[in-house]
């Protein structure tokens, strides 16, 4: 009887340590290094910016994924109507409530303040394909007396729960600013 009440007690630790060592070790499908961003943002008129990016993904991101242009006091994205050429179009420009409580939580570990700016942050999701995908948008002030552009962002916001723990990420790069005006 004692032997066997070892032998429980020991196969039930044993599965114990296994779980917990799974569940420490769980990782993202898609990491931060799977992905790699870059943009430039250029005045194209008295109140209008053009922003082009590019986002390159190794890995398929079949979980919640956004990308968000982070430009304090502007916004109202417009992409263009050409339906040809290099450039991807999403079919819709919003947000989404958990992938910019995400992004409010990073700006905020970042010291950045986000409860007084303009609204909420808009952005649009790519296709969960691996690829490169390139963005051509144009942005305005959201509200009168906006100042210049100041640190201009992009940020990956990744959403992804699994056993229910989360493994979430928000990766961000700096929009480089073009001195010329765009043609």
């Amino acid at each position: 009887m004692r032997k066997q009440t070892i032998f429980w007690i020991t196969g039930i630790a044993i599965a114990v340590v296994v779980v917990l060592l799974v569940y420490n070790n769980l990782a993202p499908s898609v990491k931060e290094q799977d992905v790699s961003m870059k943009g430039t943002i250029r005045q194209i008129g008295t109140d209008a910016y053009q922003v082009n990016m590019q986002i390159i993904r190794t890995k398929e991101d079949n979980d919640i994924h956004m990308v968000y242009p982070v430009i304090f006091g502007w916004g109202n994205m417009s992409f263009s109507e050409e339906q040809d050429g290099p450039y991807f179009r999403p079919s819709s420009v919003g947000t989404s409530s958990t992938t910019e409580q995400l992004l409010h939580q990073a700006l905020q570990d970042e010291g950045i303040n986000t409860s007084n700016e303009n609204g909420e942050f808009w952005g649009f999701s790519i296709p969960d394909e691996v690829g490169t995908y390139k963005m051509r948008f144009t942005i305005t002030p959201l509200s009168e007396g906006v100042d210049s552009l100041e640190n201009p962002m992009i940020y990956y916001v990744h959403k992804e729960k699994l056993l229910g723990k989360n493994l979430n990420w928000v990766k961000g790069e700096r929009l480089e600013m073009m001195k010329e005006n765009a043609e």
